[in-house]
């Protein structure tokens, strides 16, 4: 699937070149672009693009209705990330993030999950944490106990470099119990991952 990259930042084009086989879209008006696009077509929106509606737009429904948009700011902020969500965004992350990271939120946005920002992702889960209680270990049952303890912390909201430190392994590793937690779990994101642990749904 290929990559639409709309900014008009050569910087940030150029730092989000590795995760497209397509050249970067720079446009002066990016709706109709998005107009244009295939359904279920991927695309990296910087949300400091020129002449971008603003997040309260009802267009942004429709497109994200039809398009997988992952929102990109390079000043995050998390009232602009709850924004994109509400508009129907697939995700929203640092423009400026590690490829690496990148090519993970995009894979996350590909198999069907959605990226929310860690310090959203903190205080949703937080919400449950209060709201539900756990549902015992069904879901442990399943993974390793090393899995389970990764998977648990980030139910909890924590980041990677919080579990690694907790659990005195590297970031690498945890992204590898989380993945075989996600597959084995049949949940695409942390959310869902959260969820499930959680017993709500």
């Amino acid at each position: 699937m290929t990559i639409t990259l709309l900014s008009h930042d050569i910087a940030l084009l150029a730092h989000w070149q590795p995760l497209s086989e397509a050249l970067p879209r720079i446009t002066m008006d990016p709706a109709p672009l998005l107009d244009s696009l295939p359904a279920q077509s991927l695309v990296l929106c910087d949300l400091d693009c020129a002449r971008l509606p603003a997040l309260s737009d009802p267009r942004w429904l429709a497109w994200n209705a039809s398009l997988r948009i992952i929102a990109a700011s390079s000043a995050p902020r998390p009232d602009e990330n709850v924004a994109a969500l509400a508009a129907g965004f697939r995700g929203y992350a640092h423009a400026f993030a590690p490829v690496a990271d990148w090519r993970q939120i995009v894979a996350t946005v590909r198999a069907g999950g959605i990226w929310i920002g860690p310090d959203v992702m903190a205080r949703l889960l937080g919400t449950l944490h209060f709201a539900v209680k756990d549902v015992g270990g069904a879901w442990r049952e399943k993974l390793s106990p090393r899995e389970a303890d990764v998977a648990e912390r980030a139910a909890q909201g924590l980041a990677n470099k919080q579990i690694a430190r907790e659990l005195n392994i590297t970031e690498r590793t945890v992204k590898a119990h989380l993945g075989a937690a996600f597959a084995k779990l049949g949940v695409h994101d942390r959310l869902q991952l959260a969820l499930l642990i959680k017993g709500v749904g």
